[in-house]
């Protein structure tokens, strides 16, 4: 594959989860000790790609992650001064000096095959490429035909309705700079994309595993899932204090500064960030990630939830299958009921002894603060910065 350059899009902190990413780009929002972004930059970087445009509303919060970079490839951040989609790229259209570049959003979450198998699709048919995911409903993607061929046929960036036997948008694509001036003469993205589809043969790159567009809290505790998942080891930071009464089962990932207090449990695929505290007695469970500094107080149960930096647990408490945002405070004595019937959100379907439960837990915004003794009902729903 020639050398191309790579534009990832990383503005905006999403409409829908904005409460738990805050005044950030969503794309920050950490699992497992690292921004949904890098994930992203890691994979690029993987198959061969060292030249990275990152393209955001708010550059100074990707500072560090270019000096992260900065020695692996050629980073740089663009301001993004147009809005949505179409903005995004167009205010990336001076980095696009050769034939072809790669497109990929920046909050989208796969393993790297997903973007090795569309680099591999452009080098076998030497044509631009739209990576496609098989999904029933397409109306929060974005939906692409495909014809018999294997082509695109027809993109809609926001279907009202789903549309039989369409494709969801991967969010992934390899295309040449003819795009980008069709893109200028478009209202929006998927009308670009089906001029481009119209005049020039578009494969598409068909990824069945697994893929996650973080556009819901509820995706976060996807992610959680399938990062801790890929988990193979144990790994206890000499710098960690861990207490010789607590038990440790891995895989676990356990940072600087750590401490496991007396009789804990930390049953993995567990992620405990820098200087966590766990308080003795309690209980972490499966497919828990912890952020830095988060403080977990004595008796309390973690199981399956995503916790962003510096958030506070009080005692007594019960957190499943939930997405707390960075600072906040949940007080003791704080129980969260999981199971969920129907409605909006996507729950998690866990089997248990032959039966399957659909669970959810409670959406808590950054910096908001849940008062001692309350019980969220499944599915609830807490604002940033507010008490409920």
């Amino acid at each position: 594959m020639p050398k191309i350059p790579v534009i990832v899009l990383a503005g905006g902190a999403g409409e829908r989860i904005k409460d738990i990413s805050d005044t950030k780009p969503k794309v920050l929002l950490k699992v497992a000790g690292k921004p949904i972004v890098e994930y992203v930059i890691e994979n690029i970087l993987g198959i061969g790609i060292s030249e990275i445009y990152i393209v955001t509303d708010k550059p100074t919060y990707f500072e560090d992650i270019t000096l992260k970079y900065g020695k692996q490839a050629k980073m740089d951040v663009i301001k993004q001064v147009i809005p949505e989609i179409r903005g995004a790229v167009l205010s990336a259209k001076d980095a696009v000096k050769s034939e072809y570049f790669m497109l990929a959003y920046g909050d989208i979450l796969a393993p790297r095959q997903f973007y090795s198998d569309a680099v591999d699709a452009f080098n076998v048919y030497h044509k631009p490429v739209m990576a496609v995911i098989p999904e029933e409903d397409v109306t929060s993607y974005g939906a692409v035909v495909i014809n018999t061929k294997g082509l695109v046929s027809k993109v809609v960036e926001k279907p009202e309705e789903s549309i039989p036997g369409a494709y969801a948008v991967g969010g992934l694509y390899i295309l040449s700079r003819k795009f980008i001036d069709l893109l200028e003469e478009s209202r929006d993205m998927g009308e670009a994309l089906s001029r481009y589809a119209s005049t020039s043969e578009v494969v598409a790159s068909i990824w069945s595993g697994w893929w996650i567009d973080i556009g819901y809290p509820w995706d976060l505790l996807k992610a959680t899932y399938f990062v801790l998942k890929g988990m193979s080891k144990t790994i206890i930071s000499p710098k960690a204090e861990i207490s010789p009464t607590s038990v440790i089962k891995g895989p676990v990932i356990i940072e600087d500064d750590v401490v496991v207090d007396d009789f804990s449990v930390i049953k993995g695929p567990v992620y405990l960030g820098k200087g966590v505290y766990v308080g003795s007695y309690s209980l972490i469970r499966e497919y828990v990630s912890i952020e830095k500094g988060g403080v977990i107080s004595s008796n309390t149960e973690i199981v399956w939830s995503c916790i962003q930096e510096k958030v506070t647990i009080g005692r007594n408490t019960y957190l499943g299958f939930s997405v707390v945002g960075e600072k906040a405070v949940i007080e003791p004595n704080v129980i969260t009921l999981t199971l969920i019937k129907g409605g909006k959100e996507k729950p998690i379907i866990v089997k248990r002894r032959g039966q399957e439960y659909a669970k959810l837990g409670a959406f808590i915004g950054a910096g908001s603060r849940v008062k001692v003794g309350s019980i969220l009902r499944a599915g609830t729903f807490i604002k940033r910065k507010t008490t409920f």
